[in-house]
């Protein structure tokens, strides 16, 4: 069972466009759930890429920093 809700609270938290640095306690916790199969990659780079097309420029930065640290990391 994949746990996409947690997930995505995340995902928000971690792309939120209040931060003025990355959260990478957020980020991390991404990767492990990616890493542990807890949410599948596929909805993960899903779930990513509809904020890297956000209107807001900090979250698609932070959805690009996300994206690479699981590139990186997983």
């Amino acid at each position: 069972m994949f746990r996409a809700n947690n997930f995505d609270k995340l995902l928000d938290k971690a792309t939120s466009n209040l931060r003025l640095d990355p959260d990478w306690p957020s980020i991390l916790q991404i990767c492990d759930l990616i890493r542990q199969n807890d949410c599948s990659p596929k909805y993960a780079i899903t779930a990513i890429k509809k904020k890297l097309y956000s209107q807001n420029p900090h979250q698609a930065m932070f959805a690009l920093l996300v994206l690479e640290s699981i590139v990186k990391n997983c």
